[in-house]
């Protein structure tokens, strides 16, 4: 039903609003009382409608900008009325006599800037009239503290916005109202707000060099009462710098005031927070000697202050699920037909698109996907922050994979080691060669690091596997014709790439997109990150599943013809690429 305006509504809404604001309400808390006046409730449907509309709207801060408040629709559901599009032309016309008569300078203020948002009444008198309601209400005390800030800086913005001459009193009041709330930490973030505004030099003039000293005390004087608004602070005194060296002390007290934080810090994650955060606003800005002293507050940070947990989950496992895994070693008869049944194994991260499906359905309403995400290495300081979500989620999975079946990989080698028994290594490295035409040296290397693991000698067997993936990996590009040198420019040395360069090339080269993540996800990061760690002296120790994980790659290698003779074939590489698109497998008659 479409409100149909009436001269005595005039005298029965204003009196009515009016009677129902108490002193230090906000909108929401006069239309609660509203809803609860016996008046209102006998009042007909489709004026009630209107009375409500007018609550849909509230002021709200550009938090990106400096200080633009700007009227909007209320984002709360229980608001929700109707867009100012749709309003009928009786409505205005109800509201606008409203204002005439209404006592309440917060809602003449508030319903003034209805009028004009919606383009009813745009006229320079009007805008002054709402400019000046605005200040009326700020300056009466009836309205709460952060509603007269918000209600200075949206006059201040009507009259930036329009050129209007006004702006120059209400910044004035501006200044005023933050001198009043800056020293208390309960409304240091109100003042803020006013901050910011006046930070914007007048659409007349300039800021003058004795406004901007007053503005930036004012702005210190929150930083030191406030560790909330650092980012805002930093923002808006950069604002008033005229110089590269007044930007630059801005820049400097941004990151200083992190730093504080970081060295104040009890707990080690707030520690590493704070240290973290002054560590990239510092390298962004280009500040080196702050950079640095934020990554020695991070080093310094013991993983056991850190707060670590590790959820713990048992899963129980029937023996019979062993017994089947190793049920197809069952026709072997010799250790050569046994190590060539582990050499055919599946990929142990599984299939990809199998676990990227997997990772969408456990990623599905998942929390983490809404909240900050930073990863920590087995080092103890943070490696990633907000990472592609599904993209982490997929690593998980195929980690979670890895893990398991490094358990049944060990299982396989410790049941061809109790059954057979193993033979020295150069027959394992010489069956390795006559089989696969793989290369001599990583057929000993293999053979060797194979009875380490036998031997219980479970670090020292990742610790010769590692290398041997690498090196593995390089020779087989290299039979592939694939220009990886990477020759000296300037003063540095001509070299070969690393092993995250080498993974790259062979899935460019069609190697088994499973096998692709099986090395990535096994030797790099983000994954388990094995060849880093033990590169750079971060892992020491490795397990006796790591191990077995590490010889299966590295057994991946040591199939691939890399030893073979190219002079006698008619296409040198067509060999090693076919061997590259198929997975390794046979069929036992």
């Amino acid at each position: 039903m479409v409100y149909e305006f009436v001269p005595p509504h005039v005298h029965v809404v204003a009196p009515l609003l009016d009677r129902v604001v108490n002193s230090g309400d906000d909108l929401i808390m006069v239309w609660e009382r509203l809803w609860l006046d016996e008046q209102y409730k006998l009042l007909d449907e489709d004026l009630r409608v209107e009375i409500d509309f007018i609550f849909a709207y509230e002021l709200q801060e550009d938090f990106d900008s400096s200080g633009d408040v700007q009227l909007v629709e209320s984002g709360l559901p229980l608001t929700a009325t109707r867009p100012m599009s749709a309003t009928p032309a009786s409505a205005w016309d109800l509201w606008s006599q409203v204002i005439t008569v209404l006592e309440n300078q917060g809602l003449r203020a508030h319903i003034a800037d209805i009028l004009l948002t919606a383009r009813v009444k745009t006229s320079p008198a009007h805008a002054a009239f709402t400019i000046a309601a605005y200040m009326e209400a700020a300056d009466s005390g009836e309205i709460p503290v952060f509603q007269a800030a918000l209600s200075l800086a949206r006059a201040n913005n009507i009259a930036r916005s329009r050129g209007m001459m006004e702006e120059l009193p209400v910044r004035a009041a501006m200044l005023r109202q933050s001198e009043a709330l800056v020293n208390d930490p309960a409304t240091s973030g109100t003042a803020l707000t006013l901050l910011s505004a006046l930070s914007t030099p007048p659409r007349a003039g300039l800021l003058g060099p004795s406004e901007r000293e007053v503005l930036r005390k004012l702005l210190f004087a929150i930083g030191d009462s406030s560790i909330s608004f650092i980012d805002e602070l930093a923002q808006t005194i950069a604002r008033l710098a005229e110089n590269p060296r007044e930007l630059q002390l801005a820049r400097r007290w941004h990151v200083s005031q992190y730093l504080m934080l970081a060295d104040s810090a009890d707990h080690g994650i707030q520690k590493m927070h704070h240290a973290q955060t002054a560590a990239d606003l510092a390298k962004s800005y280009g500040l080196a000697d702050l950079k640095a002293a934020a990554v020695l507050i991070m080093q310094s940070v013991s993983q056991e202050s850190m707060g670590w947990k590790t959820a713990g989950v048992d899963v129980p496992m029937s023996k019979n699920l062993f017994r089947a895994h190793l049920r197809r070693y069952r026709r072997a008869r010799k250790w050569d037909h046994a190590l060539l049944i582990f050499f055919a194994g599946i990929c142990p991260s599984g299939d990809h698109e199998a676990n990227i499906r997997t990772a969408e359905r456990t990623a599905s309403g998942s929390i983490r996907a809404l909240i900050t995400r930073t990863v920590y290495g087995s080092h103890g300081l943070p490696e990633r922050t907000n990472a592609d979500f599904m993209a982490e989620e997929t690593t998980r999975v195929e980690t979670i994979t890895l893990n398991m079946s490094s358990i049944l990989l060990a299982l396989e080698l410790q049941h061809i080691r109790d059954r057979f028994s193993p033979p020295p290594s150069d027959k394992i490295a010489s069956y390795i060669v006559d089989r696969f035409s793989a290369d001599a040296e990583l057929a000993e290397c293999f053979a060797d690091s194979v009875m380490l693991h036998w031997a219980g000698n479970f670090s020292d067997s990742a610790r010769l596997s590692l290398p041997l993936i690498e090196r593995a990996a390089r020779e087989l590009l290299l039979k592939l014709d694939e220009p990886l040198y990477r020759t000296e420019r300037g003063e540095s040395p001509g070299r070969f790439p690393s092993m995250d360069f080498y993974v790259n090339a062979l899935a460019n080269r069609d190697l088994d997109p499973n096998w692709v993540r099986a090395l990535r996800v096994t030797l790099l990061s983000p994954g388990m990150n094995l060849r880093n760690l033990s590169a750079h002296g971060f892992a020491m120790s490795f397990s006796e599943s790591q191990s077995a994980l590490l010889l299966r790659l590295a057994a991946l290698f040591c199939a691939m013809p890399i030893g073979i003779d190219r002079s006698g074939l008619q296409s040198p590489t067509a060999v090693v690429r076919r061997r590259l698109r198929r997975r390794l497998g046979w069929v036992w008659s």
